[in-house]
């Protein structure tokens, strides 16, 4: 029998002579795709595109997707692919989705380009059974709630940021480091973990701040302490209970004492409709108006049948006959966030003297 000449996507073993990379060996532009993997301060999950787009690697995407081929196969183990990606549909004609193995994390701290991290609580479980990775309890255990935070939120977002020059954004792993932010919250073992009166909880995703440069040369910054992903997997008592938290948090000012930002938004993601008209009637009738909370419906990313690329979020974008055509609801950043009692925002332009 012949040998397969491509490596079916559930399988790490190599087609013929497997090429070996030592630590010492990976080049220095393929170490900043691992860095891109780190899930604490970027992203858990990554299709091949974005990682070519994010890591900024100036090598072909042919010669670039191969490598990593090399990186993930045995025995170098370096990323992996989710077994997850499996279930999704289309799944054979969809770019694969890679996240940082264990070796690859080491490596990375090797190196000292990120800090080994444990449980804040030493040997107690954390906050949540549904976290994971000692050191980013931030992150869930769903896969597909996770690739809507990576590549339905983060990656878009700084696509925004690298294509308009008068945006700026500061993400965690800037953040954390900036002069604004208080020490304590610098020197503490998590973060992200914010205590309110009578609870502790966490945003999905990172807190970053966006800073547009008005017209007149003058910087409006937006701070954003993380975002809340809902893909009706959870009852509404739980989605009014994540409500609930994100109006404490702004309305006692944690924002300003935890990450040093003048303003607060939060911005509310579900992937159905009915849950997000019924998520926003919930605060129309604890507060009557909200300015702070954003709400917006987006694609259970996961479960499309192809994965939006980088290209897909340019505002020039056209579509080539033959292509799949992605739902609109993609680009949540040009498309307007709606609001309880106020105009719509956008992301893309913010109207300015209108956040909190």
């Amino acid at each position: 029998m012949n040998a397969p000449i491509r490596r079916h996507r559930t399988s790490d073993t190599p087609i013929g002579t497997s090429r070996v990379i030592n630590p010492f060996g990976i080049d220095d532009r393929y170490i900043e795709t691992l860095k891109r993997l780190e899930p604490y301060y970027h992203f858990k999950y990554l299709t091949i595109p974005w990682l070519h787009y994010l890591s900024d690697i100036k090598v072909e995407y042919s010669v670039f997707r191969k490598y990593l081929g090399y990186l993930r196969q045995a025995p170098n183990h370096y990323i992996a692919c989710p077994d997850q990606q499996n279930a999704s549909p289309n799944v054979d004609r969809k770019t694969l989705v890679y996240a940082l193995a264990e070796r690859g994390l080491n490596e990375l701290v090797h190196r000292g380009i990120v800090s080994t991290r444990s449980s804040p609580d030493g040997e107690k479980r954390p906050l949540k059974a549904s976290r994971n990775f000692s050191f980013a309890f931030h992150r869930s255990n769903s896969y597909y709630h996770e690739v809507i935070v990576d590549l339905g939120y983060f990656a878009p977002l700084h696509h925004l940021a690298r294509n308009d020059p008068n945006l700026r954004l500061l993400d965690f792993s800037r953040l954390i480091k900036h002069p604004n932010v208080p020490q304590q919250t610098r020197d503490a073992k998590d973060p992200l973990l914010v205590q309110l009166k009578d609870t502790q909880f966490r945003f999905d995703g990172t807190p970053h701040l966006l800073v547009r440069k008005r017209a007149d040369g003058a910087a409006l910054p937006v701070g954003i302490p993380g975002i809340q992903v809902d893909r009706g997997t959870e009852s509404f008592q739980q989605v009014a209970k994540h409500l609930l938290h994100a109006i404490e948090f702004i309305e006692d000012r944690h924002f300003a004492r935890r990450w040093g930002f003048d303003n607060c938004l939060i911005p509310f993601l579900f992937t159905n409709e009915s849950r997000k008209i019924r998520a926003m009637e919930f605060v129309r009738q604890e507060r009557g108006r909200c300015a702070f909370l954003l709400f917006q419906t987006i694609p259970d990313i996961g479960l499309l049948r192809h994965f939006p690329r980088p290209e897909h979020y340019a505002p020039d974008d056209q579509y080539i006959e033959g292509e799949p055509v992605h739902p609109s609801n993609i680009r949540i950043f040009t498309n307007p966030w709606q609001r309880i009692g106020y105009p719509d925002f956008y992301l893309t332009t913010f109207n300015e003297g209108d956040v909190v």
